[in-house]
């Protein structure tokens, strides 16, 4: 058995962590396993027995956004070999699958739903081709990552979806036996679906009420504040449990996630959490329980809901205990089994 899955970028983005954790089991079940994206580096490798191909990315930005269907759709066909299922995980990159069936390269498309409707810039376009009755009609079937993005496709195309959830690596995120340290952390990059700019509007507001009170930012981006320190740790999943251990609060600013890991991933290593209400989180944030939620793009709310973490330790310390738990539901221990499903779906 051939599958193939389709990525618009290469980057350790959670979706493609995802990708890549289904890709490497695949392979280990000797399921010949291929990953093809667009890259501004062509090269093609085996890494873990799965076989990365890729094509010269557009270098226009702006243009690529606008023109993704056309200006890839004979590479992504190109490179793809016979296949029993193609996995494209981004949305838009079914039109390129199906295009594949179409033309007999493969027997099955399924989405590896991992989008949500206030996606920046693409989110109105994917929503747009949900509403395809032809498209929706001749994918064969959906995974949806959480509950809520079963939902999500249940009302936009009426199609039941094989619901796989996303896990927590535990060989990297669990508590550990280290001293909380004066720092609120963020993950992730200056992109605007991460909500990095009302990450530090609320930590501007905090920093007035404690002064002493620093900002770590685990990021490939810059930031010119002697308050904030920027990390950029690459692939390095245990040095990122460490410093989730440390932070008193994580700190997550979304404006959009279909299930959205470093919440969860901060909850598995014992910190508390204040994270914004996206559809993704609905699929484990309980709030004042394992955390605060608060709105999209609500700085003040959000630094309000900090500040009554770091003033309370009983607060504190029960969002701690009952993310731990929460966690707990979403270990690794069966990918394996989960991950079958992905050969027997009809």
């Amino acid at each position: 058995m051939i599958i193939t899955f389709y990525t618009p970028t290469l980057k350790l983005t959670g979706g493609n962590l995802i990708m890549f954790k289904y890709a490497k089991c695949l392979a280990a079940q000797g399921i010949e396993v291929y990953v093809i994206a667009p890259d501004f580096d062509k090269k093609d490798y085996i890494e873990n027995g799965v076989h990365i191909k890729t094509f010269k990315k557009f270098p226009n930005k702006y243009f690529e956004h606008i023109f993704f269907q056309l200006i890839y759709l004979k590479n992504f066909y190109n490179l793809t070999p016979k296949s029993d299922i193609i996995i494209p995980i981004f949305f838009p990159l079914v039109i390129h699958a199906l295009f594949c069936k179409k033309k007999k390269k493969c027997e099955k498309v399924i989405s590896l739903f991992q989008d949500f409707k206030n996606m920046y810039w693409f989110g109105w376009y994917i929503y747009f081709i949900l509403g395809l009755k032809y498209i929706v009609q001749n994918i064969d079937n959906f995974i949806a990552i959480s509950d809520p993005v079963a939902q999500e496709i249940k009302e936009y195309t009426g199609r039941e979806a094989v619901i796989i959830k996303n896990e927590i690596d535990s060989e990297y995120f669990y508590p550990r036996d280290l001293s909380k340290e004066n720092y609120i952390l963020f993950v992730g990059s200056s992109s605007k679906a991460k909500g990095l700019k009302y990450f530090l509007k609320a930590f501007d507001i905090v920093k007035k009420k404690f002064p002493y009170l620093k900002a770590k930012i685990v990021s490939q981006n810059n930031i010119n504040n002697p308050d904030i320190e920027v990390i950029n740790i690459g692939s390095d999943r245990n040095k990122l449990g460490e410093i989730y251990s440390k932070a008193l609060v994580y700190v997550s600013q979304s404006l959009g996630d279909s299930f959205g890991l470093p919440p969860l991933e901060a909850m598995a290593c014992g910190t508390a959490v204040v994270l914004t209400d996206t559809v993704g989180a609905r699929e484990y944030a309980i709030d004042r329980f394992n955390s605060l939620v608060v709105p999209i793009k609500n700085s003040k709310k959000t630094a309000a809901a900090i500040i009554e973490v770091l003033e309370n330790n009983d607060l504190r310390n029960m969002l701690e205990k009952n993310g731990i738990e929460t966690s707990l539901k979403y270990k690794t221990q069966d990918l394996f089994k989960n991950i079958g499903k992905l050969v027997t779906i009809k």
